[in-house]
């Protein structure tokens, strides 16, 4: 049984927006720069107080919220959630606006009066690159990082027989969950905060420490379901932060929802990044290096953890390759548009369709058929050996787990040959690392100057048994439809005899209960990380129990089998855990033991460590993926016809939750491949603010398409779930893939997103 799919059919799921309000809770909105870049004038908000509304301006919003955010680059850029002195970008918040009724609020918005000296906006990164206006005045610059490092032999490049330079784009994209941002606080002696949040991570740092409050006084919750997320309700801490300062500021609780428009122009998105990847060769296809020049447009604020999209794949810079000579030269300009961040795969979707189209590119150089090409440099060898488990150390300081990569590579290779001779079809493949579990020290890799050296990644689950034998399970993330509770479920039934009616799962955020600032849902953890510590719970809840029915029972050995406890030398006396678990907390005395029925597992991973120079094993797990696409021109659009993956990411939880997932995955590949993008005019102005301007797929363009799965299952030796993350591969690789195939279709090299044939 789907248990989560079960309530959204029934009606019965529970979202932001059917919080009850707080009493005399009043409903704020948001007015925003309507121009890009530009100095604040004047700001007058009489008459919005004359209509019988409220309106706080920066200066206001300055008294509360005291500190900027903490910056993730070494260059000093003061980023707070609303506009000081200047806007910066569209949507900038600017004012806030406050009555009791929503629609009553946005009427008073045109009350708002705001005069500006506009500035030349930067718009585009040639633009941040020249320099001639400045996002931000007092840095000098609109390059906020520039690093550069290398890994291995550079001589290997004079050395090469073979060197191609391949250019690439991948343009400013969003995840577009169906639930916008959703906030209710109230700000007393403590910030109690109801938030569609992706956390507790470091945002609830974040905001308390914006407020100047210890971290004891935040009270943060969220709703039992969120309307989907993909990252992108990581960055709704600014937002928590503006409330709570109105909150505090006007003595009522304070609700704000997002408009649709507002989440197309402000909310968070995916970053553009330009540049090239150059790849060294013999002439048989040996790589002998690679050196990558990217550039990163993060929009107006380098918002934590941006610029973390550049150093999220530093572990897999070499892809699914051995290859040892790597080196880059990395960039982030600011430009002024919306800030961006975490979107679906974060940093690896534009990497690998880097990589992969590069890789694409020397095939053609080479005249190598390009499957051919990835299997010449596939990783062979696992030959660091930790605690007697093997694993490919990286150039970046990676540890891939040993896997089969070729058997994997060679499961796409029938389809490859069947369609690959076909005309009027374009057949791509992209090879490539999954990674999974993210070690959040990477965004340390921005920072020449590194402070407190950080590893977070771990992450905690509770069981606690109730009166009547039902078992409770709190885990500290979000519900955004990925079968959370479901696979819990069916594991705590398995392992403890029970019925999945007499489980009950919360997957809230509640900074109440046991968090660190790794805890949440995001990075493909679940499986490996929050499945790991219900194992290890099981495993101590178990050892309780059985002392229990060894006092139940008299007996001087129990074993635990279908779900019974039975004593080992007379197996007619069992009892199941229900009965058990009744009985002790009926009778306490009965059984004279000093542990509560309560227990709160641990799961984390000595293989993630803090930044070691560039080096850095950036996430916990790499599966090993092989995708490949097939496309035709239809009606003078790219149709994807056909679409494989062949991937071993250990374990296998949740097969049908996972192919569901999968298939997401890849639309939403698609999507980046072929379709949205979000476009300004050359005066900064958002040109897609609805759905009708951004292209996507529906449902009908997807009726014929063929998606294939193909799972390999080698179980980790590591992690105690066995489990590596699944959901995040498809996009990672789908843009590659499609790229790939269209290049090959109208034979010419395709590597910029959203791809255009006519």
């Amino acid at each position: 049984m789907y248990i989560e799919g079960e309530r959204a059919v029934n009606g019965e799921g529970l979202y932001i927006n059917d919080i009850p309000d707080f009493p005399g809770t009043l409903q704020m909105v948001i007015f925003r720069s309507p121009i890009a870049h530009g100095i604040i004038k004047r700001i007058d908000v009489k008459d919005v107080f004359s209509h019988g509304g409220i309106a706080l301006t920066p200066e206001d919003l300055s008294k509360v919220i005291i500190n900027p955010f903490p910056n993730t680059v070494d260059k000093k850029i003061e980023y707070f959630p609303f506009a000081r002195r200047k806007v910066r970008y569209v949507g900038e918040p600017l004012v806030l606006v406050l009555a009791k009724d929503y629609y009553k609020a946005i009427d008073l918005l045109d009350y708002v009066q705001v005069d500006f000296e506009e500035l030349t906006p930067v718009v585009t990164i040639d633009d941040a690159l020249k320099g001639n206006s400045l996002v931000h005045e007092e840095i000098g610059t609109n390059v906020v990082m520039d690093k550069v490092f290398s890994f291995g032999d550079q001589d290997a490049f004079s050395k090469a027989e073979v060197v191609i330079t391949h250019p690439f784009k991948f343009s400013r994209h969003s995840a577009l969950p169906l639930e916008p941002y959703g906030v209710l606080v109230h700000f007393e002696e403590e910030l109690r905060v109801w938030a569609n949040i992706q956390g507790p991570m470091l945002q609830a740092y974040f905001i308390t420490k914006a407020l100047n409050i210890p971290i004891t006084k935040l009270k943060m919750k969220t709703p039992k379901d969120i309307g989907g997320s993909f990252g992108i309700k990581y960055e709704i801490y600014p937002y928590i932060t503006l409330a709570a300062a109105a909150s505090k500021i006007v003595k009522a609780p304070v609700r704000w929802a997002e408009s649709r428009t507002e989440h197309f122009i402000a909310s968070s998105a995916g970053s553009e990044r330009k540049g090239e990847v150059e790849i060294a060769a013999t002439k048989s296809g040996k790589i002998l290096g690679i050196r990558y020049n990217f550039v990163e447009d993060v929009g107006a604020y380098v918002r934590p953890p941006e610029p973390g999209a550049l150093f999220r794949v530093q572990g897999c810079l070499n892809g699914a390759y051995d290859v040892k000579n790597i080196s880059g030269w990395y960039r982030v300009v600011v430009t002024n548009k919306s800030p961006t961040g975490l979107n679906r795969g974060y940093g690896a979707p534009p990497f690998f369709f880097a990589l992969e189209t590069a890789i694409d590119h020397l095939a053609d150089e080479l005249g190598i058929d390009p499957l051919e090409l990835r299997i010449k440099n596939l990783i062979t060898r696992f030959d660091r050996v930790i605690d007697g488990i093997e694993f490919y150390e990286t150039p970046g300081g990676g540890l891939y787990p040993k896997q089969d990569y070729l058997r994997v590579v060679n499961a796409i290779r029938e389809e490859y040959e069947r369609w690959k001779g076909q005309k009027d079809v374009g057949v791509g493949l992209a090879v490539f690392v999954e990674p999974s579990v993210t070690n959040l020290a990477y965004v340390d890799l921005a920072l020449n100057n590194r402070r407190n050296p950080h590893s977070a990644s771990a992450d905690y689950l509770t069981l606690s048994f109730n009166p009547d034998g039902t078992l409770s399970v709190f885990v500290n993330g979000t519900n955004e439809g990925l079968g959370h509770e479901t696979t819990i479920v069916d594991i705590v039934c398995k392992e403890l005899g029970l019925k999945p009616n007499e489980v009950s799962v919360t997957n809230q955020v509640d900074t109440d209960q046991p968090w660190n600032l790794a805890s949440g849902s995001y990075s493909s953890r679940f499986a490996p990380v929050i499945i790991s510590a219900l194992i290890l719970t099981i495993e101590d809840m178990k050892k309780k129990l059985i002392t229990l029915a060894k006092k139940y029972l008299e007996a001087e050995e129990v074993t635990f089998q279908n779900g019974q406890f039975v004593d080992v030398k007379n197996p007619k006396k069992s009892v199941d855990v229900r009965r058990l678990v009744s009985a002790y907390h009926w009778n306490p005395s009965a059984f004279n033991v000093d542990f509560p029925l309560v227990s709160t597992g641990y799961f984390y991973s000595p293989l993630l460590k803090p930044v070691d120079g560039d080096r850095i094993n950036s996430a916990l797990a790499y599966g090993i993926n092989a995708h490949l696409a097939v496309v035709k021109i239809i009606d003078g659009q790219v149709k994807v016809v056909k679409y494989v993956v062949s991937h071993d990411i250990g374990k296998i939880l949740e097969k049908d939750i996972l192919e569901g997932i999968m298939t997401g995955s890849i639309i939403h590949g698609i999507n980046l491949a072929l379709y949205e993008e979000l476009k300004y005019d050359e005066r900064g102005n958002p040109l897609v603010t609805t759905f009708d301007s951004y292209e996507s797929l529906t449902l009908g363009d997807l009726v014929d398409a063929d998606i294939q799965y193909i799972h390999f299952e080698t179980p980790s030796p590591y992690i105690p779930s066995g489990a590596y993350g699944g959901g995040e591969g498809p996009i990672m690789g789908a843009p590659a893939a499609i790229a790939n195939a269209v290049s090959r279709l109208l034979k010419k090299r395709v590597s910029e997103t959203p791809i255009r044939v006519t």
